[in-house]
């Protein structure tokens, strides 16, 4: 496929609602038994294809649709271009999860932009959980509606559109905080490893962070292993997080705001006082009737333990 005339590709597949360009790019190809730079040699635009969904250039565009006979403005739909920069920052191009169901029959599946988004677990169409070769901690991170929650919550607010009663960034920040000091894992949180690396002086002395998020999702702890986990340390490097780690704190952000007074309140509760000090700076910005729920649960489960104490002591009942 060369030659100085470039003249319009004989035969182009439709592209499917909300595909990538890359993804139908690729599709091209195949009808032509070429490979994507193979393609993008005959018909002569200048960019990597991934680099052309974050960033357009104006020529290369003209001239796949030249090739194509797709216009400029369905071209741009099939990129990332005009999304909001938070949700953009969100954007995992190299996301190669699929539809099973969308799939079905196909020789290469359709990749669609929104499957790409951070926070994106399921085909919206098919109500289907993506495919991904990923499945680390698939089968005990199971609170499917919890996740799906969060993840509206998320997509909303990366777009722009958050109307949650405490900012999401601030609950991301919050999960992803210490709650107690970094500390060398237990024997039954090594217990997964082979016995051989369980006694490596490296497993037995590491210090492994202890987040808020194991807090109000303990079975993250259960479904990754201490010493395989790989949360970010910020906001800013969730897009590059395994799946389980980001299904994680999309379960996690909805429990929290769910009912942020009493999510708040366990919270303090399971962590130590370097953690809570942390936990206080970062609530202190909430709104105040949330802060004072945290105040009123903590108050009451103060009480409560005291009662629960009092019942529990042994009575000793003399004869009369």
């Amino acid at each position: 496929m060369k030659g100085e005339e470039r003249v319009p590709l004989p035969i182009v597949p439709s592209p499917f609602p909300d595909e990538r360009l890359t993804s139908w790019l690729e599709r091209i190809a195949d009808v032509y038994l070429v490979s994507l730079d193979g393609l993008q040699a005959h018909v002569g635009w200048v960019r990597p294809a991934l680099e052309l969904e974050l960033e357009p250039v104006q020529t290369d565009m003209v001239r796949i649709a030249q090739a194509t006979g797709c216009s400029i403005n369905r071209l741009l739909a099939m990129t990332f271009h005009g999304l909001p920069p938070r949700y953009r920052s969100l954007l995992r191009p190299e996301a190669r999860e699929i539809c099973l169901v969308c799939s079905r029959g196909m020789q290469r599946p359709q990749r669609l932009r929104s499957w790409s988004f951070a926070f994106s677990f399921w085909c919206e169409c098919h109500r289907q959980p993506l495919g991904n070769r990923d499945i680390r901690g698939a089968s005990t991170l199971a609170d499917s509606w919890t996740a799906r929650r969060g993840a509206q919550i998320l997509n909303a607010w990366a777009m722009g559109k958050d109307s949650a009663v405490v900012p999401v960034a601030s609950v991301l920040s919050l999960l992803l905080s210490p709650a107690r000091k970094a500390s060398p894992a237990a024997p039954w949180e090594l217990a997964r490893l082979p016995p051989s690396c369980q006694r490596q002086r490296s497993f037995q002395t590491k210090h492994f962070r202890r987040t808020v998020l194991t807090s109000v999702v303990p079975e993250f702890e259960v479904a990754v292993p201490i010493y395989d986990q790989r949360l970010p340390l910020d906001i800013s490097k969730i897009s590059i997080a395994p799946r389980a780690e980001r299904y994680a704190l999309a379960i996690g952000v909805a429990r929290v705001l769910k009912d942020p007074g009493s999510a708040i309140a366990r919270i303090l509760e399971s962590s130590d006082e370097q953690g809570r000090e942390k936990i206080r700076t970062l609530i202190d910005r909430w709104p105040a009737p949330i802060c004072s729920a945290v105040r009123l649960h903590r108050t009451c489960n103060s009480k409560r333990g005291r009662d629960d104490r009092k019942n529990d002591r042994v009575q000793i009942y003399r004869p009369t």
